[in-house]
This record gives structure tokens, C-alpha cells and sequence, in this order.
């Protein structure tokens, strides 16, 4: 081994020798020692076992995609029944959430959607329990003594406290009613095959209730992009964080880089009929090829769209003036080493270390604050004039 190293270094240092092939099987040894590999995969004690687990996974989609088509049937038939209180009736909300889990199966649907969908139906038995009084041994005690403090405070009928206001005695009593109420609808939960919900609400109940929101807006706000997108850039934030926490740098790049698109493409949504004139005006390479919609333009026709608006910044110090345009284009460079074509021509070898994340939150960090205003809102107050060069 020693005597290969001392030909491998030997060699080195001959000029012209680096590329040389003089000998083939010489050659394919020493490249295998020169090349043996640096990253390496986690070798999984039970391959066999993790490749079952795969394709039981796989398999489990494809039994959602066949169970869809029986649960749709089950529900056109279910539709027959014209009652005016079936929203209340458990067996058909059985059907609804034998319809979520087959959506979910098959990957139809998110985690969000899955726990609006399925909870859904639930709560609606759930309230029509409630309005029937099926709750009222519950609450009987509860409400006598709501309705002692509002005569107390002299309170009429049909007026009330606002949510958070109000006694001390009467919010204590509110939240014994809300908590009676909840433990109710986990009970429902659970009775209709639904434990993990269930599980999940007594839990993690903030979790809970951020996933049934997020997974009602997909189901009823679909169309607010810009909502959206400024949400989902604030998660890029986070998720790069994250990850630059774990060193995993390269994940932190990539998502500073997928958040500045978002940022960019939420300016070019507000203003944009001046955005389409713009793009429309780009050299043929930059061009969109759906003019009329900016959620399908390239990373670099949303820069130089930007740029040619004039809603890029020049930001200026002591030491030099930087270029909003040149900033933004520098860190989509850095966010496209993702591909690892472009990587392993420019850089192979190589990989994103803390320097480089720093680099990216610096210029993600100085567009943002110059590109948001102080409400968070993007291309909000006058507009730029267009920066020269």
C-alpha cells in the first residue's frame, strides 16, 4: 500500500503525467485509490427489511387509488337520501371519511386537507349533538351559572360578552363549557374510527388546529395566491433555518433561494398587468411562454422582470454599491447548484458549507428588508424608479 502511495505521489509531481493513461491496468488502480468515495450511504442493518417497508408503502398508494373508486360509489349512492338532518347522521359520515382516507392512501390530498376532510364530517355530528341537546347533562350546571353572572351584570336577553371578555367568573365558566364541548368531539372522533385525530387533538391540540386550518383554506381558498405565497415564504425562512442548524447546508441555500423566487413572484403578482408588459419586453431567452401567468416564470425572468420595473434596490456602503438585480442573480446561482449536472460540471467535489449560507441569508436578508416594507407587504408604497446599468 505504502510502495502505490509512493507511485501515486511520484507521478503527481511529473508534468503532464495527471491526465496521462500510460498504463491501463496501472491507471484503473490507482484512480480507484485516488477516488475512493468521500460521502458515503448510511449502510442500513436490514436492507431487505427497508425495501419491504418501500414497496408495502407503494403498494399501499396504489390500494387507495381502487378504494377512491368504491368509496365515490358508495357516495353516489348515499346521495339518494334527501334528509334534511343527514348531515347529522354518523353512517354518513362514515362514507365522507372512508373517502378522506382513501384520498390520503392514494396521495390525493395533504395531511392538511386529510384532517379537514375527515374531522369535518365528524364536527358536524358533533354540533348536531349539541343542538339536540345530547350534551345538555354536561353543560346543565355550566350554563345555570352563565346565566347567574349575566343576570348579575344585568345583562338582557340575547346580549353578551365578547370572546376573551367579560368576569373573571364568567370567562372561567366559558372555557369549563368550551372544554366540555371538546372532549365531546374527541369522543366522536374516536367513535368514528378516527383515534389518530383523536390522539392528535388531545395531544397536540395547537397542531391540531393549525393543520385543520391550513387544510381548510386549500379546501375553500385555493385561488389566494399571494396569501399563500407569502405564507409559504415565511416556512422557507423557517425550514432554512432548520436546516442550517442541522448543517445541512445545502438544504439552507436552496430554500433561501426558493423563498427569494417567492418574494419576486409575489411583486411581479401585485402590479401585474405592468409586470406581463415588462416580461413581454425581455430578450427571447427570458421571455415567458405564459405571458398572462407569473406563477409559471423561470427564477430569472421574475429578476429581470423586477429589474427592468425598476423593484430592485441599489443598496450602498462605504465599501461598494451592490445591485438588487446582481444580488438576486447571485444567490439564484447559488440555489441552482441543487442540479446536480450544474454542480458537478462547476464544482464538483465541492459542497455548501456555513460560509456559503451565510453568504445566502446575507443577500436574502438585505432584498427582503429593502423589498418588504415595514407591513410585511410586498411592492407595498410608491413605486421605484428604474435603477440604471
Amino acid at each position: 500500500m505504502l510502495a502505490a502511495r509512493a507511485r501515486i505521489a511520484n507521478r503527481s509531481t511529473e508534468p503532464g503525467t495527471i491526465n496521462d493513461v500510460p498504463d491501463e491496468t496501472e491507471d484503473s488502480t490507482i484512480r480507484r485509490m485516488l477516488l475512493k468515495p468521500l460521502a458515503r450511504r448510511r449502510k442500513f442493518a436490514h436492507d431487505r427489511e427497508g425495501i419491504l417497508r418501500a414497496l408495502e408503502r407503494l403498494d399501499g398508494r396504489v390500494i387507495g387509488q381502487e378504494t377512491l373508486q368504491e368509496v365515490r360509489e358508495a357516495l353516489s349512492a348515499a346521495r339518494l337520501d334527501r334528509k334534511a338532518d343527514s348531515w347529522k347522521d354518523p353512517a354518513r359520515a362514515r362514507r365522507f371519511i372512508a373517502l378522506a382516507r382513501a384520498l390520503r392512501a392514494s396521495r390525493r390530498i395533504s395531511r392538511q386537507e386529510y384532517v379537514f376532510y375527515a374531522s369535518s364530517p365528524v364536527n358536524w355530528v358533533h354540533e348536531g349533538r349539541w343542538m339536540d341537546g345530547y350534551y345538555d347533562d354536561d353543560l346543565r350546571e355550566i350554563q345555570e351559572g352563565l346565566k347567574a353572572v349575566e343576570r348579575e351584570y344585568g345583562l338582557a336577553e340575547g346580549e353578551y360578552w365578547p370572546r376573551g371578555q367579560g368576569p373573571k367568573a364568567y370567562q372561567r365558566l366559558n372555557q369549563q363549557y368550551s372544554s366540555v364541548l371538546d372532549g365531546r368531539f374527541v369522543k366522536a372522533l374516536r367513535e368514528l374510527g378516527l383515534d389518530d385525530l383523536a390522539d392528535l387533538r388531545e395531544r397536540a391540540p395547537d397542531e391540531f388546529d393549525s393543520l385543520l386550518e391550513r387544510g381548510r383554506r386549500a379546501a375553500h381558498h385555493p385561488g389566494d395566491t399571494i396569501p399563500a405565497l407569502r405564507d409559504m415564504v415565511v416556512r422557507y425562512e423557517a425550514d432554512a433555518s432548520r436546516a442550517a442548524s442541522a448543517r445541512a447546508y445545502s438544504a439552507a441555500v436552496t430554500l433561501l433561494g426558493a423563498g427569494l423566487e417567492g418574494l419576486l413572484l409575489i411583486r411581479c403578482l401585485r402590479p401585474r398587468r405592468k409586470a406581463q408588459a415588462v416580461a413581454r419586453s425581455l430578450p427571447r431567452r427570458m421571455r415567458p411562454q405564459v405571458l398572462d401567468e407569473p406563477t409559471r416564470w423561470r427564477f430569472e425572468t421574475l429578476i429581470e422582470t423586477c429589474h427592468k420595473a425598476g423593484w430592485f434596490p441599489r443598496v450602498s456602503t462605504p465599501v461598494a454599491e451592490y445591485r438588487g438585480a446582481g444580488l438576486a442573480h447571485l444567490l439564484q446561482e447559488m440555489r441552482n447548484f441543487v442540479h446536480p449536472g450544474r454542480r458537478v460540471r462547476e464544482r464538483p467535489w465541492s459542497e455548501a458549507d456555513e460560509e456559503d449560507y451565510r453568504d445566502a441569508e446575507a443577500i436574502y436578508t438585505i432584498l427582503r428588508s429593502k423589498m418588504i416594507g415595514e407591513s410585511g407587504r410586498t411592492g407595498e408604497g410608491p413605486e421605484q424608479r428604474p435603477s440604471q446599468g
